[in-house]
């Protein structure tokens, strides 16, 4: 009696750990994308940006990313070269450019010349022949392609700089030693600064992490994230801890200022101060970090406008040549 109850109690196990890993793997890898319609309409509704932003005169633009061999759709307001300077930004996972409005204002209103991306597989933008989302894994090297385009619009002689949330706050710290080569001396820079809005660490983590939310316990979760990884490589050939600010962030001498709500508990705001920790540990470049009170994920511009833009623009006056 007793090998059949173990058994069968193996059996339950093993088909919660499948169930559980095959959800995770869609949720993570085959989420359902909004249309660029929809995140527009939710960004009014919300108050993240009104219309009278929408109707200043953006440009909508499609730049050829090599690496996909498809183009990636953006928005661009300014024609300057003589601008403060060029800011890309770069929206979270299942979300389009109008999720990136509302951090534009002030930027525009300092004179500078603005850019958000649809990456891949959302908004306009195709997916090309990669697969998508790869939680920056691909699409940093979208990004150089739009850093190139950048600089070739608006010249060399202006900084860069790349503002991402979640997703893309992770996709632009995997971006850094693309953007700043380690040794390398900051005139060769393609980028100036990276700003990272509650980034996680790896796509590694963020799975553990969300496991351990839902309440999974250890000797699930842990076959569970197994399962997840090797259904990514088999499907997508790499692996979970692939994807990986918090090893990017450590090989490139760019500032990088994280911004975390301290109420995020869907990428936990110990991420980004782990991130910011092992940086100045090892002294890699400079690092600033602001943790936002009350504000939950992706939420901290919303929570403190006049903080979040304060500590930003007295990051980018230190730290931007002038």
């Amino acid at each position: 009696m007793l090998p059949w109850i173990i058994l069968s109690l193996f059996g339950a196990w093993l088909l919660v750990v499948i169930g559980i890993g095959i959800r995770s793997y869609i949720l993570m890898f085959n989420p359902q994308f909004q249309d660029l319609e929809y995140c527009r309409t939710w960004g009014l509704e919300h108050d993240e940006f009104d219309q009278a932003m929408l109707d200043l005169p953006w440009e909508l633009v499609r730049i050829h990313s090599s690496y996909r061999d498809a183009p990636v759709a953006a928005m661009v307001l300014g024609t300057s070269k003589e601008s403060a300077g060029t800011a890309v930004f770069v929206h979270g996972i299942t979300w389009t450019r109008y999720g990136m409005l509302k951090y534009m204002g002030p930027f525009i209103d300092r004179g500078w010349n603005v850019l958000a991306v649809d990456l891949p597989g959302h908004g306009d933008s195709p997916r090309g022949n990669r697969s998508v989302p790869a939680y920056g894994y691909h699409e940093k090297y979208d990004i150089d392609a739009v850093v190139d385009w950048v600089r070739n619009r608006f010249g060399t002689n202006r900084p860069v700089i790349l503002m991402g949330e979640s997703m893309g706050a992770g996709t632009v710290l995997q971006y850094a030693p693309l953007g700043a080569a380690p040794g390398t001396d900051p005139s060769t820079w393609k980028v100036q600064a990276i700003i990272a809005d509650c980034p996680y660490s790896s796509a590694a983590d963020e799975l553990d992490a969300r496991l351990a939310d839902m309440g999974i316990p250890r000797f699930i979760a842990k076959p569970v994230h197994k399962l997840v990884d090797i259904l990514l490589y088999l499907y997508r050939g790499y692996h979970l801890a692939d994807p990986s600010p918090k090893t990017a962030v450590l090989q490139s001498p760019v500032p990088i200022l994280f911004i975390h709500g301290d109420a995020d508990t869907y990428v936990p705001t110990w991420m980004s101060q782990k991130m910011a920790d092992h940086r100045r540990s090892i002294q890699a470049g400079s690092t600033d970090l602001l943790l936002v009170p009350e504000a939950s994920h992706a939420k901290s511009v919303m929570v403190n406008r006049d903080l979040w833009f304060s500590r930003v623009f007295d990051f980018l006056d230190q730290h931007l040549p002038q």
